[in-house]
């Protein structure tokens, strides 16, 4: 076994929408370099353990891995959490296997803000993006893989959610914070770019515990009556009980 201790860079839950052709990609690296893939194979398993794609040959393109699923691969199969995806790479002529937990979905959930909410709303950031980077993208997307990470933790089944415009708060307030706190270290340490990155690190955290949505539970495009705050979500999906 090689000791080499590579990054393979899952950003969350592998997500998989039903019935629909796609990709799930991974990349590997190691100190900053992609890796050297020469071979790759994709699996992806059922909740029951059952296996749906056995091995097929995945592309590799600079160290990014990627299998193909078909749309008739996932076409009526069950929704739910704990499917299972495994790429078996090989890098420097030794095999290493890569697993991430997936989830069975009926429809992505997309970040609801842009670029352009964000200089909308804070017209500093426009002249921070001039001077050093083309875009805020970067900061967008660190803060919606960082959001639906931990609603994940919280076991908030987020792609449930229909109300994804009641995660603007959040997301307005962790880029603000993210896009700050990287200027103040660039370019104003210790001033008000770092008062507005803590300010704005409080304000995401007040913006969590206020998030609520209308949730289709059974992905069946039936939503609940009510908006559900995040907490009962969090409590009734882990156990037995369901929203009534």
């Amino acid at each position: 076994m090689s000791s080499t201790l590579w990054s393979a860079r899952w950003a969350g839950p592998s997500m998989i929408e039903r019935g629909k052709a796609q990709e799930i990609s991974v990349s590997i690296e190691l100190s900053g370099s992609a890796a050297a893939v020469t071979s790759a194979t994709f699996s992806l398993y059922q909740a029951d353990g059952t296996i749906l794609i056995d091995a097929i040959a995945a592309s590799v393109v600079a160290g990014t891995v990627t299998g193909a699923i078909a749309a008739i691969d996932t076409a009526g199969k069950t929704l739910g959490k704990a499917w299972l995806v495994r790429f078996d790479v090989t890098i420097g002529g030794k095999v290493y296997t890569l697993y991430n937990d997936a989830v069975l979905a009926l429809a992505r959930i997309y970040a609801p803000i842009g670029q352009t909410d964000l200089v909308a709303r804070h017209s500093d950031v426009a002249a921070l993006v001039s001077a050093s980077k083309g875009n805020l993208q970067d900061y967008i997307d660190s803060a919606w893989t960082e959001l639906l990470g931990r609603l994940y933790a919280d076991s908030v089944p987020y792609w449930q959610i229909r109300t994804p415009s009641a995660l603007r708060e959040w997301m307005f307030a962790r880029s603000f914070a993210l896009i700050f706190r990287d200027y103040a270290t660039l370019l104003d340490p210790g001033d008000r770019y770092m008062e507005h990155a803590d300010r704005y690190e409080l304000q995401a955290d007040k913006a969590y515990d206020k998030i609520r949505s209308r949730i289709d539970i059974g992905e069946d495009n039936i939503l609940e009556a009510d908006a559900k705050p995040i907490s009962p979500i969090i409590m009734l999906t882990s156990g037995p009980r369901r929203y009534r």
